[in-house]
């Protein structure tokens, strides 16, 4: 083992060599690229260490590109296709620019940080988008160190990037009741009122069956969504927590059974050409509606009502702001739209101190009442 200074290389001279016995036989590894022996010392250190504990010397020179390769087929069984096509856009456009070519051993915290910080001074991704590309570099890297192909996980110290949160934008009742008032005769308007009175997400409301329908006890289930693409039907929600029954009004429930009954007529008009895919949601021939057809539809109505632009996920909100005005128990609120925990209803909190006045007027209106309906009073 030697540490060694190159005289004829003027940038980073040092390198250092050592000896491991490799299948019975000898070999030597040699590393370049240090600025002072100092620093060739330290990493000959680091490296005799790390083989110590086990490092595959060969697995930890694998490019980070061909690993990620590997990383993101091992995910098509994991996670949902359209959450795989977030990560493989992620990893192909903004992670593997700036890390690919490393080799994961050779891949530093410092090399990490760089690419957050561009991402964030660039503005080309939004910081929500940033901790996705954290999560995945974590995720990935610790799977290599699960492995031995490197002995520590180089994002693990690197701290999560903040994600300011983005201001949320809601209808009032009055401003849901003009969307629906124009929509009445279109298509797709129950599309619309199950976003406005359940709070389900765009997916689940096209991915739902009449099966999962029960108009006589007035409740839905939530068992299968539409992919983004507009084409794939999938069994599950967007999460686990998001297979949910949801309880439905009155005059949801009859909307929708006037509904069944033109799906119905519609089907044995184009009984030869019609697909039943079961979904209360769908076109003349029972074909999945695409989500950017509905949007279109959505944006077109919300025009025509004088309403300010809102994007369709936002009626979600909306059906969380009319919750938290009736009072309505933070459990229950988190069960029907499907959140693992009423943590979620912290991202409503700048909203729920507009209710504060009502309830001290209410709270006044009962406890300074005599029984006979005449006010009391504490100033004699």
């Amino acid at each position: 083992m030697a540490v060694t200074k190159d005289k004829n290389v003027q940038k980073n001279p040092w390198y250092f060599t050592i000896e491991i016995d490799e299948n019975g036989k000898r070999k030597r590894i040699k590393r370049r690229g240090f600025k002072t022996k100092k620093e060739a010392e330290a990493a000959q250190r680091d490296l005799l260490n790390e083989l110590g504990q086990g490092l595959n010397l060969n697995a930890s020179k694998t490019i980070y590109r061909d690993f990620m390769v590997d990383w993101l087929r091992d995910k098509k069984t994991k996670v949902k296709s359209r959450t795989l096509e977030t990560y493989a856009g992620l990893v192909n456009n903004h992670i593997l620019p700036a890390l690919g070519d490393f080799a994961l051993a050779d891949i530093t915290p410092r090399h990490i940080q760089n690419l957050y910080n561009e991402l964030h001074e660039s503005e080309r991704l939004s910081g929500e988008n940033i901790q996705k590309v954290h999560t995945i570099i974590n995720e990935s890297l610790k799977k290599a160190a699960g492995w031995d192909m490197i002995i520590k996980n180089p994002a693990a110290v690197v701290d999560r990037p903040k994600a300011e949160t983005k201001e949320m934008f809601y209808w009032t009742d009055e401003e849901a009741h003009r969307l629906l008032g124009v929509a009445k005769e279109d298509r797709y308007y129950c599309a619309l009122l199950l976003a406005v009175t359940t709070g389900m997400r765009q997916g689940e409301i096209l991915g739902l069956r009449w099966q999962d329908l029960d108009l006589k006890n007035r409740t839905l289930s939530v068992r299968q969504i539409l992919n983004h693409d507009g084409k794939t039907l999938e069994p599950g929600a967007k999460t686990a927590s998001g297979i949910r029954s949801i309880g439905i009004d009155k005059i949801t429930a009859i909307e929708l059974d006037k509904l069944r009954h033109r799906t119905k007529e519609e089907k044995m008009a184009n009984r030869d050409i019609y697909e039943d895919n079961d979904l209360v949601i769908c076109t003349q021939l029972g074909t999945p509606v695409s989500p950017r057809n509905i949007n279109r539809t959505f944006y077109r109505l919300t025009e025509k009502a004088g309403l300010k632009r809102i994007r369709f996920h936002d009626l979600r909100h909306t059906h969380v702001v009319m919750l938290l005005k009736m009072r309505e128990n933070n459990k229950r609120i988190a069960e029907r739209m499907g959140w693992s925990s009423v943590k979620m209803l912290d991202r409503y909190s700048h909203i729920t101190p507009h209710m504060q006045k009502e309830t001290a007027d209410a709270f006044g209106e009962m406890f300074f009442s005599a029984p006979n309906g005449t006010k009391k009073s504490l100033v004699e």
